[in-house]
């Protein structure tokens, strides 16, 4: 049963949060840093060190002399006790990875997809999870995160639109939390990405950022003051579908026409590759027309978002079929020359590399990520939820 606001049960369940969430940004971190982070009593954190400390989620790391009386001894996360699992599901494949509490993957399981219907990925979801976690039985699993493709509505489990899976509002999260006794949260393939970044890069804390994914799909991350914002409906960052079209009347398969989707994304390329007669294969060393024209537009549209929003860093992910030299470099090229009569500078700019274990691992971390996370909405605590 859910705690009622302001409850004892409540106010602790928000300072573990706040005690782990400190040991994760400093780990390993000594019990008196723990309460200057947070604000909480000393007495109050000993006490709660100790309650995780029992359930497995800290464990005592090396001690540390200081300048005088008994070493302090270090909390560092615990690496047994709880896991969560990531998928990351695409048209042919689920990708499943099994992540502790320190983000490390310790275990994988590749399962195929017989068909895209809803229910068929449900199954093959489960029972790669099943394989997946053999062996592991004196772990919990804390729950289960999936990254999909496409448009995807985090606060009611839907995926609105996929293009790589054929869905329009499938209610996903719904189907799979039938067949597995877990909680199920369900993302998207760039904001599993994000996730990722967001709990395990220090240097993103607090930032803001936009991070693009460029692969079967396109997509971004909108992260203001180091959380994803998702707009209404969880729509924020569905640009693979502005319009960019010069009247060459590029079918997408939203039903619209000139997306940027299908001038700039392995799907888009593909299908411009079969138009013209040719039999899609991989990209590598590919340097022509059909290239240039994917990295204008994207380049363009990326730094047009960025002059929207005003990220202090724009990251550009390109998946391995999309890590295509000429692509990364004229699309770099035609970002900054966007910025050359702005007049304000331009954000710091990333070109990354992610495949299918960033986002299956990125959903693990969204899971993860609520352990580490202090909401106070529903709790009326008089604005500090410190108790001792």
């Amino acid at each position: 049963m859910r705690p009622r606001a302001g409850s004892k049960a409540l106010i602790r369940e928000i300072n573990e949060a706040l005690v782990l969430d400190v040991v994760r940004a400093h780990r390993p971190v000594a019990r008196a840093r723990i309460a200057a982070e947070t604000g909480l009593s000393p007495a109050t954190v000993t006490g709660i060190t100790a309650r995780l400390l029992g359930a497995g989620l800290l464990t005592e790391a090396e001690a540390v002399r200081n300048t005088g009386g008994r070493p302090a001894r270090l909390l560092d996360l615990g690496s047994d006790a709880v896991l969560a699992a990531g998928v990351r599901l695409s048209a042919t494949e689920a990708y499943v990875v099994l992540v502790n509490l320190r983000g490390d993957v310790v275990a994988s399981h590749q399962e195929p997809l017989a068909s895209t219907d809803p229910q068929d990925v449900g199954e093959s979801v489960a029972r790669a999870m099943r394989l997946a976690a053999e062996g592991r039985a004196s772990s919990a699993l804390i729950g289960v995160g999936v990254a999909v493709s496409g448009v995807v509505d985090q606060q009611y489990g839907l995926v609105r639109h996929s293009g790589s899976m054929g869905w329009e509002n499938v209610p996903f999260q719904r189907r799979l939390a039938a067949l597995m006794e877990t909680p199920v949260i369900l993302d998207s393939y760039v904001n599993s990405v994000a996730s990722g970044l967001l709990l395990f890069d220090g240097r993103l804390a607090g930032r803001n950022l936009m991070i693009f994914s460029v692969g079967t799909s396109l997509g971004v991350s909108v992260v203001v003051q180091g959380r994803i914002h998702r707009g209404f409906s969880g729509t924020a960052g569905g640009f693979a579908h502005s319009c960019v079209g010069t009247g060459t009347g590029r079918p997408c398969h939203c039903g619209a026409q000139d997306c940027l989707e299908t001038w700039a994304s392995h799907w888009g390329i593909q299908r411009e590759l079969e138009r013209r007669g040719e039999t899609p294969a991989g990209l590598a060393g590919r340097d022509d027309d059909v290239i240039a024209s994917a990295a204008d537009r994207l380049g363009v549209a990326v730094a047009n978002s960025a002059k929207m929003f005003g990220p202090e860093r724009v990251v550009i992910a390109f998946t391995p079929e999309m890590n295509v030299p000429a692509l990364t470099a004229r699309t770099e090229q035609v970002f900054r020359s966007q910025y050359t009569h702005s007049t304000t500078p331009p954000p710091s700019l990333e070109l990354a590399a992610t495949g299918p274990s960033d986002h299956a691992s990125g959903a693990a971390y969204t899971v993860l990520a609520q352990l580490f996370t202090a909401s106070t909405s529903d709790a009326d605590t008089g604005g500090t939820a410190a108790a001792g």
